[in-house]
């Protein structure tokens, strides 16, 4: 009984929390991940949540986004990532994202490129997702910077 004692609170504390728990939103975990692909610098992560038919005002198609992507990823050597003011607007076949966001990082040092890279970023993004291959992916991307800092 004294070793059953403790998993029975357990059960009984969370068990509640567990049950009324929402389902999870999987727009917002694609957002979630883009987000974590960013922290991570994965690139293979992030082409995974664009869609087949993906592109925006600067890449034509998928392959040019994650070009520029990999580029991004390959000239930090550390990047942190926060989104906020997430709002997702949800129809059967699409969804439209818009949220702010948040981007530390430390440019590698080779050359000057550490002098010429924002340090610091906040951007105000828009996106479309569909559902494709049983997940959400973007399949268009729009952004505005609205502040950028360089940094020590």
């Amino acid at each position: 009984m004294k070793r059953l004692f403790p998993a029975l609170l357990v059960a009984l504390v969370l068990g509640p929390l567990v049950s009324c728990r929402e389902e999870a939103d999987p727009v917002r975990a694609t957002i979630d991940a883009l987000a974590e692909a960013a922290d991570d610098r994965d690139a293979d992560a992030a082409s995974d949540l664009l869609a087949a038919a993906y592109a925006d005002a600067e890449h034509a198609d998928r392959a040019a986004a994650l070009l520029t992507i990999r580029r991004y990823f390959a000239a930090y050597e550390r990047i942190s990532t926060s989104f906020s003011d997430v709002q997702i607007d949800r129809k059967p076949d699409v969804a439209r994202a818009t949220f702010t966001a948040t981007f530390d990082g430390a440019p590698r040092k080779l050359g000057a490129l550490d002098a010429m890279l924002p340090r610091s970023a906040k951007v105000e993004f828009e996106m479309n997702l569909v559902p494709q291959e049983g997940r959400w992916k973007v399949t268009w991307a729009g952004w505005r910077l609205v502040s950028e800092g360089t940094g020590p």
